[in-house]
Order: structure tokens, then C-alpha cells, then sequence
């Protein structure tokens, strides 16, 4: 059967080079990477913050993966079976770099490479493992939705290369709506799906119930498919248990039958699916091909006359779609300001329970110094002002984000919304003017600027300005530490609304930015549309040029390639009927 699909890929291979079309041979590329060492990629998937790292470590056996509280996976990790520890660092520009063990944070992690600055594109470790055989590849993913767009983008990218999934869960919160639409595209290209719940450490037997039939209802729903296993553990005592030998906390953390049933698929069902993915594979290869040629046989057979009429038409629909744009850039617009004015309603709240705390702990921290000189009490309050600010605005400046960063999702997703209409609208167009058959994307994206916000606090002061607190030592004690404390105090508001203020900034900066970024996306892949078509047309005006003998050819050739396809196809269904039986 292996060798039935190895002589249609290379067939299938020999017409690629006819068409010479770059996205198809790049999918070919992709397939020879992958299935010429016949490995298996078992792909841990999911949300950043869920604990996909800590979880790998755990199926490894050894805390080696950086873990955190914050975005921290920003390239892929490979992990293989070797008797020897190493680590390799891949470079998109082609080089690799032998690096130790312990340094993995250093090229693997947001603070140490942020938006992936070093350009790695994969680092690869091997590791003497016990859980799975030799031929199984470890992947680990940046998570998806965090702030950091380059995540989303490599953790997408990797659904099509996994022969298996553990799509990892947290019960803080149930499954969320961008974990939805992950999970239906995962759902439509991988045949095996392991549905992990982790973080059961920090909910009741009670809630968790709850959590399971949640969120199996949902996955039921989204996958289509009504026979869903979701195992509920805590990788972080199933780690910390493998390490210490402690089977306690093994137990506790109830990893057992997950670790089992993994165990088992491996060993029983991982050729079914590895020959399986790259059936599928091989049949996505032959429909790219088909799509292509078709539409160049269509093309060919429209007189003239009738295809620059219709080229016309075009471009001027293309107009149509950039006025559309603009319309509904407009609207998005609207709905930043919107999220704006909804800050600024909140923003005096924030002002008056910042500073409503500060001033009651300050006003406490004072009686503990009052002995102390009256340069000394200025010196220390500031210090102590300028501390429980930052403090208290760390407090709630977290949740002030995710509040502005859930509005500007939602806008973004509306106005995502509007543009895929406008998307399926050229691809209906494309296809009834030309029979063209065009491949396009969904947009998916999040704040992906990171923040420069930083606290200001404290009077600018001259170099030459005299300290009013010198004044104080003409006053009688009382009286100056009153005016010191009320000096102090009265800064309290301003400071705070200072950096309520800094914080709007910075976020009003960071949705510009992440819009800019994102709308310069959009319209590159929009503008790449319209260049195939272009592209397309212009190759067959070109042939329309040509004398009637060698357009005949052309048409021949490309008849020939069709019915080769063709054949193709049919041969694989042959085979995979064949391995069916």
C-alpha cells in the first residue's frame, strides 16, 4: 500500500512541475519532509495559558520545556527519541545551531525571543523518553490568542502537518469562543483528536462535572461527532509526580488512563493514521492540481472577445470591493470609538478606587514614620506612594486589558465578518465570470502589538527649585506633618490620573498598531487574490497570441494533464478501497 502511494505521489509530483504553480510545490516539499521518514507528529494544541508546555513535559517525564504564567512558546519544539540529550536550533534562513539543554528559553520564549527576533523556525530536541517509540515526534505549539500574533500564525500553520491531536483544555475558563474556531478547523483536518482538561487541581469534584458535560456538549457539536472522550487531569501533579517517583500525586492528578489509552493508540493505531494522512495528503495535492488546470481548460475555450469583456467586468467589481472596504473600515472605526468612550465612562471609577485605597494606606504607612526626620518622612512616603500606585494599578490593570482587548475582539470579529462576505463575494464573481475556483483565507487576529506602557509618578522638579518641605522646620512638628502628609495626599489623584491617562494612550496605541498589522495581512492576501486571477488571465491572452497550431498544443497539453489527474484520483480511491477491505 506504501508503495502504491509513493508511485502516485511522484506521478503526481512529475505533473506539478508542468503546472508550475509555487503554492503546490511547496505542499509538495511540505509532504516529502514529512512522510520520507515515515515519523508520526503527535501535535499538542491549544489556547496559550492552558499548560500545553507543562503537559509536554509531563508525557516526557522531565521539566525541560520553559513554563510560566504569561505567553511563553513562540516557535515550534520537536522532541524525538534519541539515547543521547541534545537540542538544535533551526534558523529560517537555513542554519542550525547545537545548543545545551538549559538554554532552550533562550530561543524558545517571548522575554528571550520576542515576536521570534532571533528568526528561528523550529528547535528540534532529543530526549531518551520512555513514553512513546522511536518514531513518534513530540510537537509542541505556541498557544493561540494571546497578544502575540506570530503564535496564532505558527500554531495554525501546524493542523495540517498532525497526524494525531491533544487538544489541551483548562477549566479557567471553559472552552472559549477562539478555541471554537480552532478547534473545527483541527476537527476538519486531523482524524484523531485527544481531548485533554487540565488545571482540575483548582475546582471542586462538583464544578468539574459541570466543566466536562460543558464543554463535551460543545465539541460534540463543533466536530460533529457524538463519541468524545475528555480526560480531566492536572499536569502539574502529574509532572511534579513522575520527577519525585510519587505515585500519590500520579493518582491525584489522574493522568493514568489518558497516558494509557495515548499509549495504546500509539502502539495499534499510529500506522492506520500516518498511511491515512498521507493518502489525504496526496489527495489535497491532486485536487490543488486539478483546480488549477481546470480553469485554465475553461479559460481557453472563451472566445476572446467575450474573456476581455469579462476581464473588464472584473476590475471593475474590484472597485466595487475596495469602496465596499473602505464602508466597512468605517464602521470598524466607529466601533473603536465606542471602545474608547467606554474607558473613559470606567476611567473614573478607576481614579476614585485607586486613589481612595492609596491615600487610606498611605495615611497608615505615615503613622509608622512620623519619628522619623521630616526630609526622611517626605522621602519615605514618596517611595511608598510611588510603590502602592504601580501595585494598585497592577491590580486591576490586567483586567482592564482583557476587558479592552475581549471589545476589540468582538469589533474585529464582526468586521472580519463583513470582509469574508466580501471575500466569498470575488470568490463567486471569480468563479462565474472565469470558472475560477479560488483558494482564500479567513482572517484571525487579536491585539498583536505589545505594550509600552510604563508609570510616571512624582512632581518633574527644577533643578533649582527649593524642597517646600525645607520651609517646614519654621513650623511647629504638628503643623509640618500635616502639611508633609497633605502634600503627599494631594498628589494621590493626580498621579493616578496621570496613569490612568498613560494606560489609555498605550492601549489606543496598541489597537492602531495591531489594526495597521492586521489590515496590511488582509490586504496583501486580498491583493494576492486578485494577482493569481491576474496572473491567470494574462497567461491566457498570451496564448490567444499564439498561432492556432501552437494554442492547440497548449490546449492538448493541458487536456492531457486533466485526464492524468484524473486517472490519478481514481487510482488512489483504488487503493484506499483496497486498503479498506
Amino acid at each position: 500500500m506504501r508503495k502504491s502511494l509513493d508511485e502516485i505521489f511522484e506521478k503526481v509530483e512529475s505533473i506539478s512541475k508542468d503546472i508550475s504553480v509555487k503554492a503546490i510545490e511547496d505542499a509538495i516539499s511540505d509532504i516529502k519532509d514529512k512522510f520520507s521518514s515515515n515519523v508520526f507528529y503527535l501535535v499538542v494544541l491549544g489556547q496559550f495559558k492552558r499548560g500545553k508546555s507543562t503537559f509536554t513535559n509531563y508525557i516526557l517525564g522531565i521539566d525541560m520545556l520553559p513554563t510560566g504564567v504569561v505567553p511563553l512558546t513562540s516557535v515550534i519544539t520537536k522532541v524525538q527519541y534519541s539515547i543521547d540529550v541534545w537540542a538544535k536550533v533551526l534558523y529560517e534562513d537555513g542554519r542550525i545551531d547545537n545548543i545545551d539543554i538549559k538554554e532552550l528559553d533562550l530561543y524558545c520564549t517571548e522575554k528571550n525571543n520576542p515576536k521570534n527576533v532571533k528568526k528561528v523556525k523550529e528547535i528540534h530536541i532529543g530526549y531518551p523518553f520512555e513514553f512513546v517509540s522511536n518514531d513518534v515526534v513530540i510537537i509542541d505549539t505556541p498557544g493561540i490568542g494571546s497578544v502575540y500574533k506570530h503564535n496564532t500564525d505558527v500554531a495554525y500553520g501546524y493542523i495540517n502537518k498532525a497526524d494525531a491531536v491533544i487538544f489541551l483544555l483548562s477549566v479557567d475558563p471553559p472552552i472559549s469562543e477562539l478555541e471554537k474556531e480552532f478547534l473545527s478547523q483541527i476537527s476538519e483536518n486531523v482524524n484523531k483528536i485527544f481531548f485533554v482538561l487540565n488545571k482540575i487541581d483548582y475546582v471542586s469534584e462538583i464544578e468539574l462535572d459541570e466543566i466536562i458535560k460543558f464543554n463535551e456538549n460543545i465539541i460534540k457539536e463543533i466536530t460533529k461527532n457524538d463519541n468524545i472522550t475528555i480526560y480531566p487531569i492536572s499536569a502539574k501533579l502529574a509532572l511534579e509526580g513522575k520527577i519525585s517517583k510519587d505515585d500519590e500525586a500520579i493518582e491525584k492528578s489522574r493522568a493514568k488512563k489518558l497516558e494509557a489509552d495515548l499509549q495504546n493508540f500509539l502502539m495499534t493505531e499510529k500506522e492506520k493514521i500516518l498511511f491515512e494522512s498521507y493518502a489525504k495528503n496526496i489527495d489535497r495535492i491532486i485536487s490543488m492540481c486539478q483546480t488549477f488546470i481546470e480553469s485554465s481548460i475553461k479559460l481557453k475555450q472563451v472566445p476572446l472577445e467575450h474573456l476581455e469583456s469579462n476581464i473588464r467586468a472584473f476590475e471593475d467589481f474590484i472597485r466595487k470591493v475596495e469602496k465596499n472596504k473602505s464602508e466597512i473600515y468605517l464602521l470598524f472605526q466607529g466601533d473603536m470609538k465606542n471602545i474608547l468612550q467606554n474607558f473613559d465612562e470606567k476611567a473614573e471609577k478607576y481614579k476614585q478606587f485607586i486613589s481612595i485605597r492609596v491615600s487610606e494606606k498611605t495615611k497608615e504607612y505615615y503613622n509608622r514614620i512620623h519619628n522619623l526626620s521630616r526630609i526622611n518622612q517626605k522621602r519615605e512616603l514618596e517611595k511608598y506612594l510611588e510603590r502602592t500606585i504601580v501595585e494598585e494599578f497592577e491590580n486591576i490593570r490586567q483586567s482592564i486589558e482583557k476587558d479592552i482587548e475581549n471589545q476589540y475582539s468582538a469589533a474585529l470579529s464582526n468586521y472580519l465578518l463583513r470582509l469574508n462576505a466580501v471575500i466569498d463575494e470575488i470568490k463567486a464573481v471569480a468563479n462565474e465570470l472565469f470558472g475560477i475556483d479560488l483558494e482564500y483565507f479567513k482572517g484571525r487576529d487579536g491585539i498583536t502589538s505589545e505594550s509600552k506602557f510604563t508609570y510616571k509618578i512624582g512632581y518633574d522638579v527644577d533643578a533649582l527649585e527649593i524642597d517646600p518641605v525645607i520651609f517646614t522646620y519654621f513650623l511647629p512638628k504638628k503643623i509640618a506633618e500635616k502639611f508633609i502628609l497633605k502634600r503627599i495626599l494631594d498628589r494621590v489623584y493626580v498621579d493616578v490620573d496621570r496613569n490612568i491617562g498613560r494606560i489609555r494612550y498605550d492601549l489606543l496605541r496598541r489597537i492602531e498598531e495591531s489594526f495597521s498589522e492586521f489590515e496590511k495581512d488582509m490586504n496583501l492576501k486580498l491583493q494576492s487574490m486578485f494577482e493569481t486571477v491576474k496572473k491567470l488571465l494574462a497567461k491566457t491572452k498570451a496564448d490567444y497570441e499564439l498561432d492556432k497550431d501552437s494554442f492547440e498544443k497548449e490546449k492538448v497539453l493541458h487536456q492531457d494533464l486533466l485526464k492524468n489527474i484524473n486517472e490519478l484520483k481514481s487510482e488512489l480511491d483504488d487503493t484506499l478501497k483496497n486498503y479498506n477491505c
